[in-house]
Order: structure tokens, then C-alpha cells, then sequence
């Protein structure tokens, strides 16, 4: 049964992270599964299916849940920034050597 179970809650709340200007948007969803959620267009009117987490965006039941996501995103972006600053300081240091 994985990511078959469907939930078929009209209006369900999700929170929405990703790109944009909004570091979380709140949106409602027609339906979801495991793995998809199905979202009207404000456009069209049309709902369509769409991953529940891919590159561009991730979709999530709570707040917290897009919270912790979006924190531990930026934890890692800070991680690597940390990393590429030492490396960077070291490549200089080395400069020192010629």
C-alpha cells in the first residue's frame, strides 16, 4: 500500500516550501498520497498532481514539519559556506609557500 492510500480531504491545509518569495506558503490541497498532493490552479481552475518533495518543492502536512525542513536546509548551506571559508583560508595561507 505505499503512497496508494489516498486521502481525500477537500481543503486540507499543506505548507509549501521551496522557491519564491515566500519561505513557506500555506496552500490547500484536493487530495493527497504519500508521495503526491493535488492542487487546483488559480490560473485554470484545473487540479493537477504534483510530487510531494522534488528540487523545486516540498509539500507538508504541519508547519513544524516545513519549518525543520527549511532549518535544516539552511544548517547544511551554512556548513558548506563554514567549509568553503576554511578551504579558502588555507588556499591563502599556502599562497605564503611561492
Amino acid at each position: 500500500m505505499c503512497g496508494i492510500l489516498t486521502k481525500n480531504l477537500i481543503n486540507m491545509k499543506f505548507y509549501r516550501t521551496g522557491y519564491g518569495k515566500e519561505l513557506i506558503k500555506e496552500i490547500e490541497v484536493e487530495k493527497y498520497t504519500e508521495n503526491s498532493v493535488w492542487i487546483k490552479s488559480s490560473y485554470t481552475g484545473k487540479v493537477s498532481r504534483r510530487a510531494r518533495h522534488s528540487n523545486y518543492y516540498n509539500f507538508w502536512e504541519t508547519l513544524e514539519d516545513a519549518k525543520e525542513h527549511l532549518k535544516e536546509n539552511y544548517n547544511r548551506i551554512i556548513d558548506s559556506a563554514e567549509r568553503n571559508i576554511e578551504k579558502a583560508k588555507a588556499n591563502l595561507e599556502a599562497l605564503n609557500k611561492y
